[in-house]
């Protein structure tokens, strides 16, 4: 009789799988044990249940039902599982309860591939990408449509209060009071729901967030592309330039802005490195978050929005006017001078982080002959941010390398599309930020794991795990580091 060895191949990658969970400390890492359900049975070891994920995100199969139908009819599981069958809510609860440890272990396999020369170390990209949440729109409230609700429940209230005096009036009674019992029922299920959106109501206006989900508490509608919306988590990542292989990743419920400081900032500690270089489209463009970059040797290269007024012709737009450092003052386009009275004022525009800015005008704008190209009130009025210095620097590193920019979504597009596109994870299965950033631990763990496998070949990645003598030697360290980075991101979150 066959073993089930012979029926894997030198050269499959179940074998990387098996070997790299084994290099593992799982204890370490925080891995739990999975008690079966049924009293008596021995709890499942973390490490088989580890390898089942890894197997099944690798494969494109994520359901715990279908998990635990493949463990009994693959055969690549059979040997990998050592034909282990665990049933499918078992496995559903170690994915749920090692959210942590799973992503320490994708630290861990970072530090393999670091150790392996398979990172730059002076490029990275960074974007975000959307993936569909355990809830919808209609379980999803913010101010505007709990009041739009509520509004909309007083005036079918009413229409059904009418067609009550109605039905008091039909001659026919058995008709009548049919229809005034299916008419009561109606008005107190409007009565249960307008007290529930009230509830909602108070419940947000308790709170700093702007939104509440009723399935996934964590989830938020967020905007992705053409006014569309959809209640989902932003996962946030980066990617080195070497070989597109994911760094560092955060699963957050709010937009790209103000995220590009804190990712590259976890991004060069991953890497070991005290600067580098950022790619990010225009989401990330923010002052305060470009002059954090700043401050921490980072690099920004940030694609910037063409903010154009178009009450104003070309030749008079805010960037044509030239700004004398010196004499903190302006210079338009016919030479008035443009200045400011040292005061700062707090902007605050929807959707954007606050700053400060100075106003500067001129007195001569009255008497200008084409102040009808520049302005439609009386003075023209220029606002120059805070951050305005460290805006045009990045700006003009833009302008200067538009190749290098070109690169940005080769190397951070490339394992989105591959985990959306080609592998179909374009939702979670789990609920809440810390489970579903769990998840996302083990698809870039994965997708990282297939790069390798890609570059180095089985074979070759397989005597390559089986020497990393790191593993053991850099332990302790990886975890305490880890701690520490993860705590600091969460308080940053919290923050």
């Amino acid at each position: 009789m066959m073993s089930l060895d012979c029926l894997i191949s030198s050269d499959n990658p179940v074998r990387v799988i098996d070997l790299f969970v084994d290099q593992l400390p799982l204890q370490e890492l925080g891995f739990k044990k999975i008690k079966a359900p049924h009293q008596g049975r021995p709890p499942y070891e973390a490490k088989d249940m580890l390898k089942l994920y890894y197997y099944g995100y690798l494969n494109r199969v994520r359901s715990s039902r279908r998990l635990e139908a493949e463990c009994i009819r693959n055969t690549e599981l059979w040997w990998l599982m050592h034909q282990l069958t665990p049933a499918y809510h078992t496995i559903a609860n170690f994915r749920k309860d090692n959210p942590q440890a799973l992503k320490k272990a994708f630290k861990m396999f970072i530090g393999f591939l670091r150790g392996e020369d398979m990172f730059d170390g002076k490029l990275i990209a960074a974007d975000g990408t959307r993936l569909r949440a355990q809830n919808n729109k209609k379980n999803t409230f913010n101010e505007k449509k709990l009041i739009k609700s509520l509004e909309y429940i007083e005036s079918k209230a009413e229409e059904y209060i009418k067609e009550l005096e109605q039905c008091d009036a039909q001659e026919d009674r058995q008709e009548a009071e049919l229809k005034k019992k299916d008419v009561t029922k109606k008005l107190e299920e409007l009565k249960e729901r307008n007290t529930s959106y009230k509830e909602l109501k108070d419940e947000l206006s308790k709170t700093s967030a702007k939104q509440i989900s009723l399935i996934d508490k964590d989830s938020r509608s967020l905007p992705l592309k053409d006014g569309i919306t959809d209640v989902c988590y932003n996962i946030q990542a980066t990617a080195d330039s070497k070989h597109s292989l994911i760094v560092e990743f955060e699963t957050i419920n709010t937009t790209d802005q103000g995220q590009l400081s804190n990712m590259a900032d976890k991004t060069m500690e991953a890497l070991g490195v005290q600067e580098i270089t950022v790619l990010a489209d225009k989401g990330y463009h923010t002052g305060k978050d470009l002059q954090d970059c700043k401050d921490k040797h980072i690099t920004t290269i940030v694609a910037y929005p063409e903010r154009q007024n178009k009450n104003i012709a070309p030749a008079y737009q805010t960037n044509q006017f030239i700004y004398n450092s010196q004499h903190d003052s302006y210079t338009c386009p016919q030479g008035a001078i443009l200045t400011t009275n040292g005061k700062e004022y707090l902007k605050t525009n929807k959707g954007w982080a606050s700053y400060f800015v100075k106003k500067y005008q001129t007195a001569q704008c009255s008497t200008c002959p084409f102040k009808h190209f520049c302005t439609t009130s009386n003075t023209r009025i220029i606002e120059r941010s805070e951050y305005q210095d460290v805006v045009n620097e990045n700006n003009r590193r833009v302008d200067e390398n538009p190749a290098l920019y070109k690169k940005r979504p080769e190397i951070i597009e490339h394992p989105f599309g591959t985990m959306k596109r080609s592998w179909g994870y374009t939702y979670t299965l789990v609920k809440g930020i810390e489970k579903v950033n769990g998840e996302m631990a083990i698809i870039f763990t994965m997708y990282n794991l297939r790069r390798a496998m890609s570059i180095f070949g089985v074979k070759a990645l397989l005597e390559r795990l089986k020497q990393w003598k790191g593993v053991k030697n850099c332990k302790k360290q990886t975890i305490i580091l880890y701690e520490l980075i993860y705590n600091r991101s969460r308080q940053l979150i919290a923050a």
